[in-house]
């Protein structure tokens, strides 16, 4: 039996991407990458590392994007433990995600000092006024 196990998780990077295309004679475009998630609190914490690889569109869409080393994504895609052998000739499993889709991921870091005067401060609410969306309509960038 050969369930796939979808996975959704949030991590960082581990390198810069490069686009690639395959020799299959399909000539698809598509990068991989390794991805860095953490796990756990305190003493505790430390990380997940999974191989990720994303085909056609999503390929281009991260390069396009700029994802690089450090940047922090959401992906969802299909996990499947793969086998390798290791140095000692024992067997290894590597957690290997095929993604579906990908977004940045939230962040909470402060905002530089080179805003593009776009910012329009929260009334005593908390909330937007809805005359000061932006240009596309929407309360933020």
């Amino acid at each position: 039996m050969n369930d796939l196990v979808t996975i959704i998780t949030t991590g960082r990077v581990t390198a810069d991407l490069e686009l690639k295309t395959s020799q299959n004679g399909k000539n698809t475009k598509y990068v991989q990458f390794g991805l860095a998630v953490n796990k756990g609190y305190g003493e505790n914490e430390h990380a997940n590392f999974y191989s990720c690889v994303a085909y056609g569109e999503a390929a281009q869409r991260m390069v396009d994007a700029k994802v690089k080393k450090g940047s922090l994504i959401q992906i969802v895609g299909d996990q499947e433990l793969v086998e390798f052998p290791r140095k000692d000739g024992s067997k290894g499993w590597m957690a290997k995600i095929q993604l579906h889709s990908w977004n940045y991921g939230a962040t909470n870091r402060p905002k530089d000092n080179n805003s593009d005067g776009n910012d329009v401060p929260a009334d005593d609410s908390g909330f937007m006024s809805a005359e000061n969306c932006g240009p596309n309509g929407l309360p933020f960038n």
